[in-house]
């Protein structure tokens, strides 16, 4: 489920992307490679509030050489969007306001993947909650990279 970068933009087709999980309590990042082959997890962020948010994010991209931003959109099995899915769409609209480009991808499963992930580590969810943040936005990434990429 993407959204355009931009009002009539398209998303950007070359370049590093940026994968957002938005918590309440923290932030995950994850990066590909300028290909669009790898996405890695990057970091973990406190969440403070949304114009910091956007401004670490926007910093970020620009020290990155990011050339779009996508934020996971938290759907509900039901495929209501409730609160979350409304900051996540404020957020893109305030990193497209920031000029940089920004669309969204459903990540209805994310979390839960990255703790299986963490899980076959032989590490539990308490012990490692930022990776799991950075882990699932390298699942988002992933799996708009593997959307996005032509088969």
């Amino acid at each position: 489920m993407g959204a355009s970068a931009g009002p009539g933009d398209p998303a950007p087709s070359r370049g590093r992307v940026l994968g957002i999980d938005l918590g309440t309590r923290r932030v995950g990042l994850a990066l590909s490679d300028a290909l669009r082959i790898v996405s890695s997890p990057l970091d973990t962020v406190p969440m403070r509030s949304e114009p910091d948010l956007v401004a670490r994010l926007a910093r970020l991209c620009r020290e990155k050489d990011v050339a779009l931003a996508v934020i996971g959109l938290p759907v509900s099995a039901d495929g209501s969007e409730g609160p979350l899915c409304e900051r996540a769409r404020r957020v893109r609209q305030k990193l497209v306001d920031a000029g940089i480009p920004a669309t969204l991808q459903d990540e209805s499963w994310s979390s839960r993947e990255a703790e299986d992930v963490l899980r076959q580590t032989g590490k539990t969810r308490r012990s490692s909650k930022e990776k799991v943040d950075a882990i699932a936005a390298s699942i988002i990434l992933r799996e708009f990279l593997a959307a996005a990429s032509p088969s």
